[in-house]
């Protein structure tokens, strides 16, 4: 089978240009590299070293395509290739060529729609297995000891290190360009798993993700939460309820989404934003109230 990688970029050249030397260099078993930029200068090849010998394709678009907007481009484009699979990496690539090498095993299982790498957060001290379950009132979790099951079910996963089969593109199964920003990888797993793909997290394909956690006091307790652009609690919020109400709609994922929305609401208030928390209310509430009138787009 034929594997190729896409990277997308957003003004961080220096990132992807020493993303793909190394590619390069650790002579990675692939087809070629896409590289999709949105509002891009064009240095990224200018600037690549002379010996690169992988396939390079480079995309660039005039406006910024958000994160959902560039992972739909790269499965759609690669998908016009002769590749059968695609390696999807953002220009923070965690995946290394030993965790691609251990993807790449179960690319011959039936139906496979995505493989997930393995995260390890650092910061929290522990397996991300998050994606097992339904987007609900938790946050991140899993077991602190590497499980060994080697294939873990899957519901989604972050695109930045999936390995995604491009046979569902083809048939036109593709990440929502609408959702701008957040949550399009977990709409395009519920997508994936709705279309009978089954999805495997990988659990000897480790890579250690050093997520923006930070530790924050709310009252006495002492809790480690994302720090994120006040921005992303509009999107974070919006497109749950999109998914809920919308594109995957059901009671149970309405009533999770509806929890984790409250107690969204009460670390904002008690922690999570320490300068703009009435910002984040304001974003926070933009984003029930359009997600519930299903307005989309990058608002």
């Amino acid at each position: 089978m034929k594997v190729g990688i896409a990277i997308s970029n957003y003004k961080s050249n220096q990132e992807v240009i020493d993303l793909v030397n190394r590619i390069n260099d650790e002579e990675w078993p692939i087809e070629g590299i896409m590289i999709v930029d949105s509002e891009g200068d064009g240095k990224i090849l200018e600037n690549l070293s002379g010996n690169v010998s992988k396939n390079i394709l480079y995309h660039n678009f005039d406006y910024n395509l958000g994160s959902a907007g560039n992972l739909s481009k790269r499965l759609v484009l690669s998908s016009k290739l002769d590749w059968d699979f695609v390696l999807a990496l953002n220009h923070d690539a965690l995946v290394e060529k030993s965790t691609f090498e251990q993807l790449i095993l179960y690319m011959g299982l039936d139906n496979i729609g995505a493989l997930y790498p393995l995260r390890y957060y650092h910061a929290k001290g522990f397996y991300d297995f998050s994606g097992t379950k339904e987007v609900g009132p938790w946050r991140s979790f899993g077991p602190s000891k590497k499980p060994d099951k080697a294939l873990i079910s899957h519901i989604w996963s972050s695109s930045n290190g999936a390995l995604y089969n491009l046979k569902p593109v083809r048939s036109g199964i593709i990440p929502r360009e609408e959702f701008w920003m957040g949550w399009e990888d977990y709409l395009y797993g519920l997508d994936l798993k709705k279309a009978g793909y089954q999805q495997y997290l990988v659990s000897n394909a480790v890579c250690d993700d050093n997520y923006e956690f930070e530790e924050r006091k709310i009252g006495p307790i002492k809790i480690k939460m994302s720090a994120k652009p006040t921005w992303y609690h509009y999107y974070r919020t919006r497109n749950l309820w999109l998914i809920s109400c919308y594109y995957h709609p059901s009671l149970k994922r309405i009533l999770l989404v509806l929890v984790r929305t409250f107690i969204e609401t009460f670390f904002i208030c008690f922690g999570w934003e320490k300068t703009n928390r009435i910002e984040a209310l304001k974003l926070q509430t933009l984003g029930f109230i359009h997600g519930i009138m299903n307005k989309s787009g990058k608002k």
